[in-house]
């Protein structure tokens, strides 16, 4: 059975069990994922974590993926040419999966030959690319996609289940410049920034969805979430201490908008403060100043 009609082809029954099939494993990445997760108050943590592999397999026609618990991946390695049988098929619908197992078996076998493009349609499936887009145009956006933003809206720590697991999910609501789009961060996606309204953020790897819930972007196993902080000339009019918080100002700056400082931190351009505004650079987290000096 060819690789294109095995992993496009409905089976026909849930037991079904593909027949043996000759492959070349292109490429491999090695992929973490949190089984068992903690839950409490203040959010999600992951408790249990495994690696799996995702390998981008080919029978010299078409290309596809195949993967493996961490376990299992002494069975076969990048390069390698096998009949590989006592697989299994995963997915809800094409293109399908394949799925090594403890009875998978891996044959080692003759060579198939592999075109350019082939090779590069398996890099593109383990390693998708994943452009810079703007928010403002990302609606039309095809395939996956990397956005940039502001969060001002952020929900609590769902917690999911699903086929007996149990994940984590947040949803976010980003905006640059006047454009707001709703992300939903699944799993991983949902713990890996500590998330404040006002931070900034890029994600990557985003598939756009339309529900009953509107236009959404979701994350993906391919998905990185990495908190920008940005530099900015802003004029700061003052500060004042935070009640109950010693060692943390509220400082206003020309804009009318207020940001957090650390006192010792104030304290290093303090003395400048002689005609506001005083103009300084300053880096944010959110909503607290991380780095400031005197803007030259």
């Amino acid at each position: 059975m060819a690789l294109h009609a095995l992993l496009w082809t409905k089976p026909p029954t849930p037991y079904f069990r593909p027949p043996p099939i000759h492959l070349c494993v292109v490429g491999m990445v090695e992929q973490s994922k949190v089984v068992v997760w903690d839950f409490d108050p203040a959010g999600a943590r992951p408790v249990t974590t495994k690696k799996n592999i995702l390998a981008a397999v080919s029978d010299g026609e078409s290309v596809g993926k195949l993967a493996s618990y961490e376990e299992f991946g002494g069975k076969f390695k990048e390069g390698g040419h096998y009949f590989i049988k006592g697989h299994s098929l995963r997915g809800n619908s094409p293109p399908y999966i394949i799925v090594v197992n403890k009875d998978t078996m891996f044959f080692r076998s003759a060579p198939i030959a592999l075109s350019e493009e082939l090779k590069e349609q398996a890099e593109a499936l383990i390693r998708p690319l994943s452009p810079l887009t703007p928010l403002s145009t990302c609606r039309n956006a095809k395939g996956f996609l990397t956005v940039e933003g502001e969060v001002i809206e952020l929900s609590t720590m769902k917690q999911i289940s699903k086929e007996r697991e149990v994940f984590p999910l947040r949803n976010v609501t980003l905006q640059q410049g006047e454009t707001r789009v709703p992300l939903c961060l699944w799993r991983e996606a949902a713990v890996k920034v500590k998330l404040q309204i006002g931070t900034h953020i890029k994600v990557s790897h985003l598939k756009a969805s339309t529900s009953n819930y509107g236009f959404q972007l979701q994350s993906t196993t391919f998905s990185t979430v990495e908190e920008l902080h940005l530099e900015d000339t802003v004029g700061v009019l003052g500060v004042m201490d935070v009640e109950g918080e010693p060692g943390t100002l509220n400082m206003l700056l020309e804009n009318g908008r207020m940001v957090l400082i650390a006192e010792d931190l104030w304290k290093t351009v303090e003395d400048h403060l002689v005609d506001p505004p005083l103009k300084v650079q300053m880096t944010l987290n959110g909503n607290t100043v991380c780095t400031i000096k005197i803007s030259l």
